[in-house]
């Protein structure tokens, strides 16, 4: 089973707000609700159908854990910040060493 990216289905991007995901929900569930649709072809009102179930299912899952999603997403930023400092330190350790050690040998010279 293909897992769903449920900013996506409400066309968002992962920085967004609780207010913006309402929104959006708003309006493609009214684009896509059965009742909008019912003028339509019997294959295009299924399509609708399940649109707007996808919607609802992005919106409820968005709702109930944006906040967590956001925290998270926070979590691993700082956590590479943290190992690109990591890294950048002992670089700048091996690179010291180096630096030193050749400027001792010439000076010894």
């Amino acid at each position: 089973m293909p897992k769903i990216n449920y900013y996506k289905v409400l066309k968002l991007t992962r920085n967004t707000t609780i207010q913006k995901i309402k929104q959006a929900y708003r309006k493609l569930a009214l684009l896509y609700h059965p009742d909008k649709n019912v003028k339509k072809s019997e294959k295009e009102r299924q399509q609708a159908e399940q649109k707007f179930i996808e919607i609802r299912e992005a919106y409820d899952f968005l709702l109930n854990n944006h906040k967590d999603i956001k925290q998270k997403t926070q979590r691993q930023k700082t956590k590479k910040k943290i190992n690109e400092k990591m890294m950048s330190d002992e670089f700048k350790k091996m690179f010291s060493r180096v630096v030193s050690k050749t400027i001792y040998e010439m000076l010894k010279k």
